[in-house]
Parts: C-alpha cells; structure tokens; sequence
C-alpha cells in the first residue's frame, strides 16, 4: 500500500523542528515540545518517517528513531549529535520526503542595549530590538521563524508558495506580505499589525485551522490562558523602532525593568515605590537621565549603588 505523503503545512512544521533541535541553544523544552507535536497528529510521525528514511542512508540513526519515538525519554546526548550530522546531509527527494534548503537555522540575537537589521535571503527585513534572540530555517514549503524571546519588527515580501511564519509563545503569526511587530516575553505574546494582515493561530491547531485574522492597527495579545484584541496608539507602540519607550500609567517596576532592556546602568527599585505610574515617551539608553527627570515628577529620590542606580521613596535616608 503506498503511503501518502504529509502535506505541505506539517511537512513546513516538520522543517521547523528540525531547526530547532538542530540550534545550539536547544534544551529540554524544546525536546519535550517535540515529543508533544509528534504525539499530536498521526501524520506527524509520517512526516519524521520520511525523514528518517533520507537519514538511514547516512546510516546509524536507527538510535534517534528509537529514543524520539519513545514518548517517556529524551533522545540521548550521542544521538543528538548524530541528529545534528544526519540533518546535514538531507537531500531532496520525492514526494513526502523533507527538504531543508538551508543546512542550518540561522540565529540572530542581541544584547541590552544593542537594536540590529537583518536582511533575510527572501528580501524580508527584520529589526530585532535589545535583548532578542530568533532563528530562522527557511525551506521549500514555507519561511519559519521563531522568535525565542525578545521583540522584533517584520517587514515580508510576498511569496505564496512559501508563506512567513513566526512561532512565539505557543502562538503562529501567518504572513504573506506585510508588516508587523512581535514581542515574546513571560509565556505572553503581543502581535501588532502596521500594515497588511496576518492570522494568528495557536501552534498547536490543526492544518488548516482558522487563525485570527489581524489586520492594520490591530493588535492581539494572547498567553495561555487570556487572549484579547484591540486598537492601540500606533505612535506609543512604535516608539521603540526610533530610539524611544512610551509609558502609560505603566507601574515604576516595570518602567524601569524596560528601560534595563537598554542599558547596563541598572535601575533598582525600592519595593515602597514600584506600584508608583509613570507616563511619557522617554529616550532609551540613559537610564540616568531617566531616573533624573523621574525624581522631578514622582516623590522618589535616586542614588548610585555600585554600578545600579536605586529608586527609593525621597525621604529615606
């Protein structure tokens, strides 16, 4: 009986995975998310079977499709690095056989403070903002991103044989020609449309499950438990892209922890002050001049410890 070949979408799934597994900074997480997709869909294991018989070719990998079909245990750290050398010598094939154009994920990341463009082979650009880490795995059937933490902006071009999709907190952004913002942190994902529009879906539905459908100006936030749509001020949430952090009615904590995001003078706030609100569009990268123009508006005061700068309430001594 021939078997029928996985379609495009769980073989483009199938591509992520084998992205992912294969990035330096893989962890137990990603292994145990692995067991869980394939235990999620019958055609998920055909997809990893066609893969598994392009890998038998380069042979001893009879142990990795043991340990990864084997739902209580974790593939051992000897066959990871053969999954890791059988990966490279994918070929393409016919059919339902995987095929992964690049030989490896691509990873960009930055450091507090440190914002960069990339380029993408497909003519995409990405901004990733400070403290942000993604890989990239581009394939036949689609162009995959994952946004491990962090934010970014995505500007697509339009490929429909291959359509965009980033994977960021259990949630896809699916695209094709537009531009919008992602920003991953805490389990939460925010995703803002500029231009275009985009389906938003969780990872793990079905193929072909009815996502929903952001377009120019909106913006879903979603977590495990919550999920909301709305309209926000473009300008405040864009302020970023230009160097800037707008607050509203935000608690100092957490103020001072997205400015932290720019710069290595930290800010420490004192616990009797953290529920205090701050607003304004402040410039990133001095948390200095933050701080100052803070104590001019809020009854704090400000003092160096070591390489920190501590808001605390303005009468302590």
């Amino acid at each position: 009986m021939t078997e029928m070949a996985p379609s495009p979408e769980i073989r483009a799934e199938a591509s992520a995975w084998l992205a992912r597994l294969r990035a330096d900074d893989r962890n137990e997480a990603d292994e145990a998310g692995f067991h869980a997709w394939l235990a999620a869909d019958p055609a998920h294991a055909v997809a990893f079977e066609a893969v598994d018989r392009v890998w038998s070719e380069v042979g001893g990998l009879a142990d990795i499709r043991a340990d990864f079909h084997r739902p209580a245990s974790r593939p051992s750290l000897a066959s990871r690095r053969v999954l890791l050398a059988g990966v490279g010598a994918l070929a393409i094939c016919g059919g339902g056989a995987l095929f992964v154009r690049s030989a490896s994920a691509k990873v960009y990341e930055t450091d507090v403070g440190e914002q960069k463009h990339v380029s993408l082979d497909d003519g995409s650009q990405l901004f990733l903002d400070a403290r942000t880490r993604i890989s990239v795995a581009f394939s036949d059937t689609v162009r995959a991103v994952d946004l491990q933490y962090g934010r970014a902006n995505f500007r697509v071009v339009p490929d429909y044989k291959r359509p965009f999709v980033v994977e960021a907190a259990e949630r896809k952004i699916v695209a094709t020609r537009c531009n919008f913002d992602v920003r991953c942190e805490d389990g939460k994902v925010q995703v803002l449309l500029i231009h275009g529009e985009a389906d938003v879906r969780p990872s793990s539905a079905a193929p072909g499950a009815q996502g929903e459908r952001l377009r120019s100006g909106e913006r879903l936030v979603a977590s495990v438990d919550m999920e909301k749509r709305d309209k926000p001020d473009m300008t405040r949430q864009l302020a970023w892209q230009t160097g800037y952090e707008s607050f509203e009615n935000q608690n100092l904590a957490q103020a001072a922890e997205e400015m932290n995001r720019y710069s290595t003078a930290r800010l420490e706030v004192d616990p009797a002050v953290a529920h205090l609100k701050v607003s304004g569009i402040y410039r990133v990268g001095d948390n200095g001049a933050f701080a100052r123009s803070l104590a001019k508006l809020l009854p704090i005061a400000v003092r160096q410890d070591g390489d920190s700068l501590v808001l605390a309430p303005e009468n302590e001594e």
